[in-house]
């Protein structure tokens, strides 16, 4: 069987004959299961008996309608109901895209035997099949395997196919479709890392840089991949031959004003401005744009204040001051718990951490931060509160245990004025014997001199890092998977950041 292949069985797993004694009532039930689905098998494996033929592509399939139907609402009403077309005819032909052909004879037996083997490159057309005939055991299947090998998906580059799919075949299922959309946005370095990622659709790439928490290194580096997707989307538009030269012109406006308005340019540095201006020559066309959405950018760094509220109330200026989850050694800190068996309980791990008070490159000022990671538990030990005036007002505070996954960040100096920031927690995870960002946790935080301690709990479930659940945690990276990893990004923000982003469409 292929690695990157599970087999996927819908029947109990019962012995040839089990025998279950029911004492007070004298009585034997007798299971013979297996024997049953082997005969039911024989039927498809040897074409006995068959009343109907499948035609799929080139390829005839006899089959029997009793089984079809019994596995299929659709093949049913297809099959049974004297309105359809199809109802009584010897031989149906079904029109299935190529790769839906590929699989289908998996897809006919698993409604024989209840048994498939499904992998990463079959598994969405699978479920096409699955949806199409409405099978709901095999749609639940298909989304529980893709819900599981997403980092092999990607590897393979079947990411974006799989997003597309999964928004077109199942809008319904929120659980896979939200695995795959925060997938998108936690671990874009490393889907672009593999072919076929150019392929996001525009309305994908729209949302997507509408999202505070997309991780990225820098804008600049967001900046450089969607330059990559535009040329790939570009000549793709350019190569159709159904369409007009006027169309092709307004497909292509639609890329910039769809998606390239979304890139923040006041979130780079005035040198990755000027960097932007250089490379961006390259593509003619995009010069004039790139020219104004640059001065956009170098007036927030000159603190031209009317001019940048008069963006920010354009159409596409809401979100051009807000920063996102920049993964730069100049925003982040990585915090790695090596040897985690040997870790004490309600002890932590300490670092220390400077960032910038604002992207301005007008000033240098920076912030100290002391990030504290509680792993297994925060502990207060007993202590006595002393009375000011006399010692009967003393108090015992008996000691104190938080069953949580904390991270503690203290700022280190007394700020002038209040400053808002993100903070966000980049939770590491293994699926396919690979590291991914599995969580993320943002909170907006306001830090005084009255507010310098933030605490943010429940990053991992607690009970899941516990001695007796660790080797099954999918928290558990490294080559031994033995590390608890996290990465914290802390970005200021400014009176002109909005925090709040669309929800897909």
């Amino acid at each position: 069987m292929d690695l990157d292949s599970d087999c996927c069985d819908n029947s109990q797993d019962c012995s040839m004959v089990d025998v279950q004694d029911y004492e007070d009532m004298g009585l034997k039930m007798l299971y013979n299961t297996n024997s049953v689905l082997q005969k039911i098998a024989n039927l498809y494996a040897e074409r006995l008996m068959s009343d109907v033929t499948l035609v799929v592509g080139e390829n005839r399939y006899p089959a029997h309608r009793i089984i079809l139907c019994a596995s299929s609402d659709v093949f049913q009403v297809m099959l049974m109901n004297a309105t359809w077309r199809e109802f009584g005819d010897a031989v149906i032909t079904l029109q299935e895209e190529e790769k839906c052909q590929d699989v289908f004879p998996q897809f006919l037996r698993y409604m024989y035997v209840g048994k498939m083997t499904i992998s990463v490159d079959t598994a969405v057309y699978i479920l096409k099949l699955a949806d199409k005939y409405n099978i709901h055991d095999l749609v639940q299947i298909c989304i529980d395997y893709m819900k599981r090998h997403v980092n092999k998906a990607t590897e393979k580059g079947h990411f974006v196919e799989w997003l597309h799919n999964a928004l077109l075949i199942c809008p319904g299922r929120k659980d896979l479709i939200t695995l795959l959309e925060n997938y998108l946005k936690w671990n874009l370095e490393r889907i672009v890392a593999y072919p076929g990622w150019e392929q996001l659709s525009l309305g994908l790439m729209n949302w997507l840089l509408q999202q505070n928490d997309l991780v990225v290194r820098s804008e600049f580096r967001l900046y450089e991949l969607v330059e990559c997707w535009f040329c790939y989307q570009k000549k793709q538009i350019e190569e159709r031959t159904d369409m007009r030269d006027q169309d092709r012109e307004g497909a292509i406006d639609k890329l910039i004003n769809g998606v390239l308005v979304h890139i923040r340019f006041a979130m780079m540095s005035l040198p990755q401005l000027a960097n932007v201006l250089m490379s961006g020559a390259s593509l003619r066309m995009l010069k004039e744009f790139y020219v104004a959405r640059v001065a956009d950018g170098m007036n927030f760094h000159s603190r031209h204040l009317e001019i940048v509220n008069a963006i920010r109330q354009s159409e596409t200026g809401e979100l051009f001051f807000t920063p996102r989850l920049y993964t730069s050694d100049l925003w982040s800190l990585e915090i790695a718990v090596n040897y985690f068996h040997k870790v004490e309980k309600y002890s932590s791990v300490a670092s220390v951490f400077f960032s910038p008070t604002n992207f301005s490159d007008v000033d240098e000022e920076s912030n100290g931060w002391d990030v504290e990671f509680f792993p297994l538990g925060v502990r207060y030990k007993p202590a006595q509160l002393i009375g000011i005036y006399s010692a009967a007002t003393n108090r015992e505070i008996p000691e104190s245990i938080i069953r949580t996954v904390r991270l503690r960040i203290t700022s280190q100096s007394a700020m002038r004025t209040e400053r808002r920031y993100m903070i966000g927690v980049l939770i590491c995870g293994m699926m396919n014997d690979e590291e991914y960002v599995r969580n993320c946790h943002v909170r907006m935080a306001y830090f005084s001199n009255d507010q310098r301690v933030l605490n943010i709990d429940n990053l991992i479930p607690f009970e899941e890092l516990q001695l007796g659940a660790r080797k099954f945690s999918q928290y558990m990276v490294g080559v031994e998977q033995n590390t608890i990893k996290i990465k914290v990004v802390i970005v200021p923000l400014n009176r002109f950041s909005n925090v709040f982003t669309p929800l897909l469409e």
